[in-house]
Order: structure tokens, then C-alpha cells, then sequence
């Protein structure tokens, strides 16, 4: 079986977490591998556009710190979920002078608004998020009125060069350097005019359907 790069990070953060479960502020270290946009929108179980209703860290006995998010399900893009709410569990957060802090992961906070694409709902992860970052996109106000969609980063997407060719031939993928999938393109400096113009929640929407149509 070919372990995902969440699960390959998800096998090298067992040992950390056993050295430092004892410690009142502890702190895990990560590596990520990146994943073209491709990927991440098919190995996604559930893709849903949602808001984060509450977030509320917990700790049952001889179980590590973890935050649980709550969010409100605006629209399910892909998948099979009915509910109007849904929690998803994020390993670390603060209980008093108790903290786990699992370095290069961001725990959505109250009020974001964003897609969200959830690896799996029947086991627990680290992250709930297929590629963590690369699996969360949020929807923002910019200053002149309009919305759109940025990466975690709060970049504005431009658009979305899938391709899971090399994934499909077995090539090796890179160690995350950007924070985000490959494939995803942002606002930047010298970015072509025709690129200008960042996507709304529909296009971005309407993308990832058309990814998820791909024979």
C-alpha cells in the first residue's frame, strides 16, 4: 500500500509525540511532502465549504492534548455528509500552563470561512486536513468588497494547474517548501495580467468539480 504524505508524516510524529507526552509545553516536529492540487482533491474523502463555529481544546486521560474545530457546512463538494455541523479533531493546543504545539500546523480559529478538505472520517489524524495546509483554503473579504479564495497563507488563488501525471508514474514528491499544493498559483509579483484577477468561491468550486470529473 502507498502511504499518503499525510501518513508518512503521521508515522514519523509517533515517536516525537512518545518523548514529549509527558512534558507540560511540548513541541512535535513535522515534515510534509507536497502534493499536486490533483491529489489532494481525489484522496480527499469529504470536501465541504464551511465556517468554524467553535474551537475548544480537550484532554482525556493518558491522551495527548487536541483542539476540536466546529464547523458549520455551507456546501458539500464532494462526499457523503448530511449534517449542517461537523467536528474535526486537531492534534496539540493550550489547556491552561498545558500546551502541545505541532510545529507547521495552523488550527483554524473562530470565524473563518473557507473549503476544507478532510482526508478521512473514520480514523484519527494529526490533521483532519489531506496535506494539511494544502488541504484548507479560505474565503476572504479584500479590501474593495469582493470575495476570494486564498491559500492558508492568505494568498489569493489565481488558478489551478492540476496535473497527477508524475504522481500516476511513481515520481518521488518534494519536501513542502511553500505551504501549499503544487499546481496552485498565487498573486505575486510579475504574475500575467490575464492571471490578475483572483477566483471567487465559485470558480474555485466549479475547479475543483472539474478535477473531480477528470477521467
Amino acid at each position: 500500500m502507498r502511504l499518503t504524505p499525510f501518513r508518512l508524516t503521521l508515522c514519523r510524529l509517533s515517536v516525537a509525540m512518545l518523548l514529549t507526552f509527558l512534558v507540560n509545553s511540548s513541541a512535535v516536529a513535522s515534515t510534509l511532502l507536497q502534493m499536486n492540487f490533483g491529489e489532494v482533491a481525489e484522496g480527499a474523502e469529504l470536501i465541504f465549504e464551511g465556517r468554524v463555529l467553535a474551537v475548544e481544546p480537550r484532554q482525556q486521560p493518558g491522551e495527548m492534548i487536541k483542539t476540536l474545530v466546529t464547523f458549520a457546512v455551507i456546501d458539500v463538494v464532494k462526499g457523503d455528509f448530511a449534517e449542517d455541523e461537523i467536528e474535526l479533531s486537531f492534534l496539540g493546543g493550550r489547556l491552561g500552563d498545558r500546551q502541545l504545539e505541532v510545529t507547521d500546523m495552523a488550527i483554524p480559529e473562530v470565524g473563518e470561512t473557507g473549503f476544507y478538505f478532510v482526508e478521512t472520517l473514520l480514523e484519527a489524524q494529526v490533521n483532519p486536513l489531506l496535506g494539511w495546509d494544502q488541504g484548507r483554503y479560505l474565503i476572504e473579504t479584500q479590501p474593495d468588497g469582493d470575495t476570494v479564495v486564498t491559500t492558508a497563507d492568505h494568498d489569493p488563488v489565481l488558478a489551478l494547474e492540476v496535473d497527477t501525471q508524475a504522481a500516476a508514474n511513481g515520481q518521488p514528491m518534494n519536501i513542502l517548501e511553500t505551504g501549499r499544493a503544487d499546481g496552485v498559483v498565487v498573486q505575486s509579483f510579475g504574475t500575467p495580467s490575464f492571471l490578475s484577477q483572483p477566483m471567487s468561491a465559485e470558480d474555485f468550486k466549479t475547479s475543483i468539480l472539474s478535477v473531480l470529473a477528470r477521467p
